[in-house]
């Protein structure tokens, strides 16, 4: 064997013997990995998952309610934990809404049971309904169909931008009298972006079309809530009103939905109005219709109002299912059950 061959034969032995990962001192290893996992542990989200437990310990231990139930101490501990965690959001939200659920029973507050069945309550089936209903009406881009359409009806020939803003404050007022106000929001936001997205991006656009841009978000933002007024089923607070109502007027006329809507819908009408002449007074001005026109011709929209096709089937069905219930929304026993249905 030559003393080259003889060299490389050594050199692969003392590889073979040679640890394949670096030896440390077993001592300061274990001392090592015990700071670690302190560090890891000591996380700012995890002093806050703590923070709501402490601090329903905290009430239980030293705060004392006088000429109160026990039980009030308990529910003031309870609201502390879900604050704590709601605030800091150290556990997601979904998580912190379902926390009622096993802290009442914990606390001795209420069963399982009752606590279970206040969270499938009328109302917030019916506010479950319509968030499915306006997920479905984005699933199947009836929200962009409905966005040409509002776009080709108020625009104008020409443009004028004033008569744009009324048919989207009109539009979104209708929806949000049938729908919960976040739902509502939610549904008709997309058609807002469907018209702002014939626009430049706000790098690009002038001082007219920019303004324009941010009525048209804003007009989604309030007219929602305005139309939520005009009946029961428009906002939850309509609804919790209503409850209450029974509750501490047992003997008292019931308030049906007839005798809201009369009252409820001229004040939002007129409310509808004066927001549509402060947003025009503050977002429209004199050159906005000539800025537009270049990007909201009515060719154009018809053009892509017929690229969209037919109506399919599962469009035709969302529709229906939402004019089904704005039908039933004069029957609120009817439109409950019509809405546990759908979920």
């Amino acid at each position: 064997m030559s003393g080259e061959q003889r060299g490389s034969v050594e050199e692969q032995q003392k590889g073979m013997k040679a640890p394949l990962l670096p030896v440390q001192d077993s001592a300061s290893h274990s001392s090592n990995q015990q700071v670690m996992t302190l560090k890891s542990f000591l996380t700012l989200k995890n002093l806050y998952i703590i923070l709501g437990p402490l601090l329903s310990l905290l009430i239980c231990l030293l705060v004392k309610l006088k000429d109160a139930p026990a039980s009030s101490v308990k529910m003031l501990a309870v609201i502390a934990w879900v604050f704590a965690w709601w605030v800091t959001e150290a556990v997601p939200l979904p998580v912190t809404s379902l926390c009622p659920l096993f802290l009442f029973p914990l606390f001795g507050i209420g069963s399982a049971d009752s606590v279970a069945h206040s969270y499938m309550d009328d109302v917030i089936t019916l506010v479950l309904g319509s968030f499915i209903l306006a997920l479905a009406v984005e699933r199947y881009n009836v929200h962009r169909r409905l966005a040409l359409n509002v776009t080709l009806l108020f625009c104008g020939d020409p443009l004028n931008p004033a008569m744009l803003l009324m048919g989207l404050c009109a539009t979104t007022f209708f929806v949000s009298m049938w729908l919960h106000n976040v739902a509502a929001a939610v549904m008709m936001m997309p058609v807002a972006t469907g018209i702002l997205q014939r626009l430049p991006p706000p790098s690009e656009q002038s001082e007219a079309v920019n303004k324009f841009s941010r009525a048209v978000v804003l007009t989604v933002v309030y007219a929602t809530p305005i139309g939520g007024i005009s009946t029961l089923t428009g906002t939850g607070v309509n609804l919790i009103l209503i409850g209450m109502w029974k509750s501490l007027v047992p003997g008292a006329k019931p308030i049906s939905f007839s005798t809201w809507f009369f009252y409820g819908f001229p004040v939002a009408a007129v409310l509808l109005i004066a927001f549509w002449c402060i947003m025009c007074s503050l977002y429209v001005q004199k050159g906005s219709a000539r800025a537009l026109s270049a990007y909201l011709e009515k060719a154009h929209l018809r053009r892509d109002l017929e690229a969209l096709g037919p109506m399919s089937f599962a469009e035709k069905m969302v529709l229906s299912v939402f004019g089904v219930s704005v039908r039933l929304n004069s029957n609120s026993n009817s439109l409950i059950l019509f809405t546990k249905a759908l979920i």
